[in-house]
């Protein structure tokens, strides 16, 4: 029967002779549950079979490596491993999904997930990671490429004995075979460098070796980059030259993506579902499947993807991560309870992939960890929750869910600092996280809301068990002569709504913040000028600090490093640097963007003066990121007691 909400994403779909139930790919993100050696752990099978329970039809979790190496999180070098990944497959399968598994080799990117043996085509990497240090991939030998190749084949068959559906070879991200792929990483003059028909016959190889020892009939899948990002690397025309010779292989479908772990950060600037019009040059280049991937996040996005033709298949990753379940609520009709992954690549990337640690996400504090899983109090308590950002919110829905009585204070809105980070059209998907916390807040019958600014008074005669402070930050205010002139708003209130007027803006901040407000400033035409204090510029260490230089690089933005502000004249603003040398600088406008303070008092005095149970979470407690406070109202509310 059709299904009434998603017709096309919830259709039969076939990967060779391998029957789906549906057209959703859980594509793999990894989990890095695994054993120090590479081999399966509890964890990691308890993992696979949550993403089973979670309704896709075709589920890849971790990637496995051909050789001896375990940063990759599995490895499929040895009859050995067989036994565990036998595990994994049969998790998924007892579960209602078609196994996949990915073999990979990071090939030149091996170095950032902490491999001692960098390989590539040639002694090439993308040039900023060589100058931030990165080792230089050795070039391989064509003995060791045709060793490289029986390797795969071999451990394709290793995985098909371990009874997955399927095995997709990693070609894209900067794996190996994209090393050899891109002109500019391959500048060997043999067999496999040159042309295009050379620089793909790795990839070839590989499948061929797969595929003779699998057997014919056994679905091998591909994964590619519509491009890379990277200059001189790989485009899209060239990608469909290899998508068609893949086929003539008896591929049995092509997975696409967009990018590499270099440019990663990119995909934090692109709106959702950039790759579709790519993938559908793909897909109509083609008769075998092909995954449309990237940027997809709710189900009307991937029910359109498929009606208009740009893939038979979605292929989704982080939105999984942040909802499991993504795909049964879906299936009926249940859209609205999808908790939404918000793009911020904090979880999955800074503090997972890239941080060599087990893969988080900022909006499921849950992820993998089963120890911690919503259990029904034995004791409800009386819990009041002072503040509705993401650490309140949090904070009051699990508390809620777990049996507890929650009281809300909330002062203007739900949301927070949420509301006016969610501004900048690449942060949209912060949006629908607020509306996912309001609905469900209001929809909860243990919680109340009360919207006024909550008083130390009125928490105290609330007779309240449990108290958690979410009251965030405060702009830091800026000791300068005349900062309270008319020229002055405050970034927040900016970024609010607020209209700034002037043609010429100075921006004092250098951090995220002050860069998002610099960046929607200049797209109303405005001249920016950054102001920041310490010598460097986003110098934090993220995608988000990454993506935003880049796309401010690619602007006229006049950004000044080493200078303090001092004074605000008529016009015009003077800084200092720390030798006490003076500049003026001519302005319409001024926007502080100095960052933020905790906005403690309430929970210090309450701490002091009360014998309830009271959390210090998000902001309030150190001013950082999302993820933090989330995941630490998250932690608040599992531990009353």
């Amino acid at each position: 029967m059709e299904n009434k909400y998603y017709p096309n994403l919830f259709k039969k779909g076939k990967i060779g002779n391998v029957v789906l139930k549906n057209r959703i790919v859980r594509n793999s993100m990894g989990t890095y549950l695994g054993n120090p050696d590479g081999s399966v752990s509890s964890r990691q099978i308890q993992a696979y079979v949550d993403a089973a329970e979670g309704g896709a039809g075709l589920i890849f979790m971790d990637n496995a490596t051909p050789v001896p190496m375990t940063s990759c999180g599995l490895r499929a070098d040895g009859d050995e491993f067989i036994a565990g990944l036998s595990q994994l497959a049969d998790a998924l399968k007892m579960h209602g999904a078609a196994a996949g598994m990915q073999l990979a080799h990071p090939g030149r990117d091996a170095g950032f997930v902490g491999s001692a043996d960098v390989i590539g085509a040639s002694p090439i990497t993308f040039e900023p990671w060589y100058e931030a240090g990165a080792k230089l991939p050795r070039e391989l030998s064509v003995d060791e490429i045709h060793d490289l190749v029986s390797k795969f084949g071999d451990a394709a068959l290793r995985c098909k004995h371990a009874g997955f559906d399927v095995v997709e070879i990693h070609g894209a991200a900067g794996c190996i075979p994209t090393n050899f792929l891109s002109p500019h990483d391959n500048h060997r003059t043999d067999m496999y460098g040159g042309s295009l028909h050379n620089r793909m016959r790795l990839l070839i190889e590989m499948v061929r070796d797969m595929k003779k020892k699998c057997g014919p009939d056994f679905p091998i899948g591909v994964k590619l980059s519509t491009v890379d990002w990277e200059p001189e690397g790989i485009t899209l025309d060239e990608t469909i030259e290899v998508a068609k010779a893949l086929e003539k292989e008896g591929v049995a479908y092509i997975n696409v993506m967009a990018g590499t772990h270099a440019t990663a950060a990119m995909e934090f600037l692109m709106p959702n579902c950039f790759n579709a019009a790519d993938c559908k040059k793909i897909a109509d280049a083609v008769n075998i499947p092909v995954f449309v991937g990237h940027n997809i996040f709710t189900p009307d996005e991937a029910e359109e993807l498929l009606k208009n033709g740009c893939g038979e298949f979605v292929a989704l990753g982080r939105s999984q991560l942040a909802d499991p379940h993504w795909a049964i609520k879906a299936e009926y009709g249940q859209a609205s309870e999808i908790k939404p992954c918000i793009n911020c690549l904090i979880g999955c990337l800074d503090r997972g992939l890239l941080n060599h640690t087990a893969i988080h996400c900022t909006v499921n504090p849950g992820l993998y960890k089963f120890e911690r899983e919503t259990i029904n109090t034995t004791n409800p308590r009386n819990v009041v929750v002072i503040g509705a950002g993401p650490a309140g919110c949090e904070a009051a829905l699990t508390a809620a869910n777990n049996g507890h009585k929650v009281t809300i204070y909330e002062k203007r809105e739900f949301g927070g600092a949420m509301i006016e980070a969610a501004k900048p059209e690449n942060k949209k998907n912060i949006r629908r996280l607020i509306s996912y916390y309001k609905d469900h807040i209001d929809a909860h019958k243990n919680i109340t809301v009360i919207n006024k600014e909550a008083t130390y008074e009125e928490i105290v005669a609330g007779n309240y068990d449990v108290c958690i402070a979410a009251t965030g930050g405060v702009s830091r205010k800026i000791k300068a002569i005349n900062i309270d002139s008319q020229m002055v708003v405050n970034a927040m209130d900016y970024l609010g709504g607020k209209k700034v007027d002037g043609n010429t803006v100075a921006v004092i901040g250098g951090g995220i913040t002050g860069a998002e407000t610099a960046l929607e400033l200049k797209a109303e035409g405005k001249k920016v000028i950054i102001v920041e204090m310490t010598d460097h510029f986003l110098a934090q260490k993220s995608n988000a600090c990454q993506a935003y230089s880049i796309a401010i690089s690619q602007t006229d933005i006049e950004i000044k490093t080493g200078l303090r502000l001092i004074e605000v004249g008529d016009h015009t603003i003077v800084l200092t640097d720390r030798y006490g040398n003076e500049q003026n600088v001519a302005c319409d406008n001024v926007v502080i963007a100095a960052g933020f303070v905790p906005d403690n008092s309430i929970y210090t005095k309450l701490e002091e003066e009360t014998d309830m149970q009271v959390f210090n979470v998000g902001d309030a407690k150190r001013v950082r990121q999302i993820f933090d406070a989330v995941h630490e109202g998250y932690i608040a509310a599992k531990l009353i007691h």
